[in-house]
């Protein structure tokens, strides 16, 4: 037996992976979670509100610890590394994580997420543009000053909320006609006296020398003008982040995973769960649905196997 052998390796320790953990390691298999940050993205989220059995809402940060703590406690294994890549060779899964340590498993569940997008327009690489208000946010307490924050979905507006409560004046943009949060979010963004949110509005550049000082934006009304503002948040979205992956298999046009009923993508006994899935429905109590779907029907596979 290999070095470093595990029954199921793990990458990602976000909602789905940690899930899957737990569930992998109560089954009975021997599971190894690659990855260097408890929770994953969870801790961009200031309060999570929508998952089950928290009345009040829970800090994405403490819900993603706990779990790992949970799927610690079960005995999964964390080296506490990022992969940097995962091969197959005859009958097993090799991954290499970033200090070149191997790990060796039969089944694999890829759940390493998404990372966030950023618009490509001119500058977007200057200083002063965040993707976190949690992370970078507290830069501007006591600075009156002016943040805006990029994009319409719930994650967007759940930024304007958070910085609204360290700046001055927080104006959140977006290209559409309406923003794409839930209900309850927009009515928060709504009352809140110092978001301003304009709609229908493109950002065509930022503009700054060494750091930003200032968006360029435009309209159907008009066509070009600088709103200046003291650092940008950008929530325009998020993508695929496969960058380890040096096994090819079935994905859409937008680069997420295809998988099976069972969760299982077109190469045989690799998984995946998550936001990295090709599914109709991003949200922590899907990935975690997901995980522990994914790790049932791994020890089915690999019970099959012996």
């Amino acid at each position: 037996m290999a070095e470093n052998q595990y029954d199921l390796m793990i990458v990602g320790t976000g909602p789905a992976g940690l899930t899957a953990a737990i569930y992998g390691q109560r089954l009975g298999m021997n599971v190894v979670v690659l990855g260097d940050t408890p929770g994953g993205n969870l801790y961009m989220i200031e309060k999570l509100m929508n998952y089950p059995g928290f009345i009040e809402g829970i800090p994405g940060a403490q819900f993603g610890a706990s779990v790992f703590a949970q799927a610690q406690k079960e005995g999964a294994f964390f080296p506490m590394i990022r992969l940097n890549q995962l091969t197959h060779n005859g009958d097993q899964f090799m991954g290499i994580d970033l200090n070149s340590q191997e790990y060796f498993a039969p089944v694999t569940l890829v759940a390493c997420g998404v990372i966030p997008r950023t618009l490509e327009v001119p500058n977007v690489d200057k200083k002063g543009i965040f993707l976190c208000s949690l992370c970078d946010g507290p830069l501007f307490r006591n600075k009156d000053a002016t943040l805006a924050v990029i994009g319409g979905g719930n994650m967007a507006s759940q930024e304007a909320l958070s910085l609204s409560k360290i700046a001055k004046k927080v104006i959140q943009i977006y290209r559409g006609h309406k923003l794409k949060t839930e209900a309850v979010l927009r009515k928060s963004v709504e009352k809140t006296d110092n978001i301003e949110v304009l709609l229908d509005t493109q950002v065509v550049s930022f503009s700054g020398e060494e750091c930003i000082d200032g968006i360029v934006v435009s309209t159907k009304k008009e066509k070009e003008r600088k709103i200046p503002v003291d650092g940008v948040f950008m929530a325009v979205g998020w993508g695929p982040n496969l960058d380890m992956l040096q096994i090819s298999v079935e994905t859409t046009s937008e680069g997420y995973i295809k998988t099976n009923e069972k969760l299982m993508t077109s190469f045989s006994g690799l998984f995946a769960a998550g936001d990295i899935r090709d599914t109709d429905l991003r949200q922590v109590v899907t990935a975690c649905a997901d995980g522990a779907r994914a790790a049932t029907y791994a020890f089915e596979f690999l019970e099959s196997k012996r």
